[in-house]
């Protein structure tokens, strides 16, 4: 995620000029659920792309109502068909069958359709049946036979099944290399599959070679211009931060708002961000606090810590809501969020719309050392924060306290390294 956040210094100055220690008023060490959730609840890092199954017959277009009647109304001609059929129309008819057999989640049945009119040189039936095998969706399933299947529909041509064999190709599965994933990539785009046309695009971008970069970019708009959401998001991503891209704040917000338009989380998040500071376009307090509160709505734990600190502002002419805002950095905490543990841990410490509580402070300070992918940050203002507050717990409580927070941090750091 691009590293741009609300400055949230001033809390800590807060904390530091008021005094707000756990000398004064120590609360009890059990804290309200809301304010103590356990160290499971962090989330964990997110199953990469090359993990996630093949999609539902995407690109393959499931049979309208209208020709489904007319499938169902077939009696005793829909049994299995056991030798490859000869005409186009009887091959059309069986991948009709096939379609709704899987789309009953008649996997078995699915196949044997799919295989037959495959046989027969249907070419989506054959990406049908290498879905089949890929998903592990019947009894003998296996990579081989999915990519099998998947290159007889890319011997036509079928984007789904090149892109496909560029996913597979990605994760190394069955004899593929990843080496070859470009090339599945790039054929699957020239035939118009719009995922491909932005796996392509990414891997352009990635390459060594600069005469590569232009046609990342291109690749890129193509996607997003037919309105993939994902696709808008790189694509301001490139204009945005990407070191050989072209650096153009105008056109990445306004790829940002579009992609937020069309749902996408952290696009929102930093649509928002960019109007909030006038980035790409003049500063727009309404748009800016609009847009961060769509992507903390849509579950994106670093949107609510930012959505959190603009209601502790009273950003967009609203009053200050210490409450609502404490609230945010909790779910953002929990989330799994560096920023928002941070803010938890502050407010927490302060008693800044919620009671205070060192001892949870404490251990949403040490947690705030690490970010949503597990990986450990660098940050003066969290240190700092950490260690005022383990020496006041020391000195309030005991020692004991402390190394008991310090074991729950230890567990997450255990777990996450696994």
């Amino acid at each position: 995620m691009v590293c741009r956040v609300l400055a949230a210094l001033f809390l800590f100055l807060l904390l530091i000029t008021g005094q707000a220690s756990a000398q004064d008023d120590a609360p009890s060490v059990d804290a309200p659920s809301v304010d103590a959730p356990t160290v499971d609840a962090p989330a964990e890092e997110a199953a990469s792309d090359d993990d996630t199954p093949a999609p539902l017959l995407r690109g393959l277009q499931l049979i309208d109502a209208e020709r489904q009647n007319d499938a169902l109304s077939l009696e005793d001609e829909d049994a299995p068909v056991t030798t490859a059929p000869s005409s186009t129309a009887n091959l059309a008819e069986i991948f009709d069958r096939a379609q709704l057999a899987y789309a009953t989640e008649d996997f078995e049945t699915a196949y044997v359709h799919a295989r037959n009119a495959a046989s027969g040189g249907h070419a989506r039936a054959a990406t049908l049946a290498g879905l089949l095998h890929e998903n592990g969706q019947i009894e003998e399933a296996s990579d081989a036979q999915a990519v099998r299947w998947y290159r007889r529909a890319a011997d036509q041509t079928e984007p789904v099944a090149l892109y496909r064999l560029g996913r597979m190709a990605q994760a190394a599965r069955a004899s593929l290399l990843p080496t070859e994933a470009r090339g599945y990539f790039q054929r699957a785009a020239q035939a118009g599959n719009i995922d491909a046309m932005l796996a392509y695009a990414l891997i352009l971008k990635a390459s060594p070679v600069p005469q590569d970069a232009p046609f990342a970019l291109e690749w890129a708009e193509r996607a997003a211009s037919q309105g993939n959401a994902e696709a808008m998001f790189q694509l301001a991503q490139m204009y945005d931060v990407w070191e050989r891209g072209p650096n153009n704040p105008q056109a990445a917000r306004e790829w940002y708002v579009r992609a937020a338009e069309a749902n996408h989380a952290e696009a929102a998040l930093q649509a928002g961000l960019m109007a909030s500071a006038g980035e790409g376009g003049p500063e727009d307090a309404e748009l800016a606090i609009a847009m961060v509160r769509q992507s903390a709505e849509a579950g994106f734990a670093p949107a609510m810590g930012q959505y959190g600190l603009m209601l502790l502002n009273g950003t967009g002419g609203g009053e200050a809501d210490a409450a609502t805002a404490a609230e945010w950095f909790a779910q953002g905490a929990v989330g799994g969020d560096a920023e928002s543990r941070f803010l938890y841990a502050v407010a927490l410490a302060g008693g800044y719309g919620v009671p205070r509580d060192p001892v949870r402070a404490y251990y949403w300070a040490l947690m705030a050392e690490y970010e949503m992918d597990g990986s450990r940050s660098v940050n003066v203002d969290r240190a700092r924060l950490a260690a005022a507050l383990e020496t006041d717990l020391a000195n309030v409580f005991s020692e004991a306290v402390v190394e008991d927070v310090q074991s729950e941090v230890e567990a997450y750091r255990n777990r996450i390294s696994r």
